[in-house]
């Protein structure tokens, strides 16, 4: 027996402004993603040009350079290393052993029918659907063609 996946994946579903959002978010992050191996790649350039490395670091006195800001550098980025450790440790010490995660009661029938003012017909012709488009009007009624 084959059990159901937990993700409903089916982007047909999705209007053109949602699969239009959500494709410029995946490429945005997609780019975020690239430009963090830059160091790396930069690195593998460096090592298959170890001249550009001598110009750069010994002729050109980047190294010296590199040595002054290297104290700046290792302080920020123990500055943010030590604060993510506290924010971390803060959150295991005020949520440790406290499972706030509870499942939603179900709705019943008679609460969707007098919160959105849906007739028996209509609420039996909602359930009968296996794909819905709900629209809801000014007053926060459903509409039910």
């Amino acid at each position: 027996m084959k059990s159901k996946p937990l993700i409903i994946d089916t982007p047909s579903l999705q209007s053109i402004r949602l699969r239009f959002t959500s494709s410029i978010l995946t490429l945005s992050l997609w780019v975020i993603w690239f430009y963090l191996w830059i160091p790396v790649v930069t690195l593998f350039g460096w090592w298959f040009q170890i001249e550009t490395i001598q110009h750069e670091m010994v002729t050109m006195g980047g190294l010296q350079a590199f040595l002054n800001v290297l104290p700046t550098f290792l302080g920020i980025t123990a500055t943010i290393v030590f604060s993510q450790f506290l924010w971390a440790l803060y959150n295991f010490m005020r949520f440790r052993g406290v499972d706030r995660r509870q499942p939603i009661d179900p709705v019943s029938l008679v609460d969707l029918k007098t919160t959105f003012a849906i007739s028996d017909t209509g609420l039996n012709q909602i359930k009968k659907q296996k794909a819905l488009t709900i629209k809801i009007d000014e007053n926060d009624k459903i509409i039910v063609n």
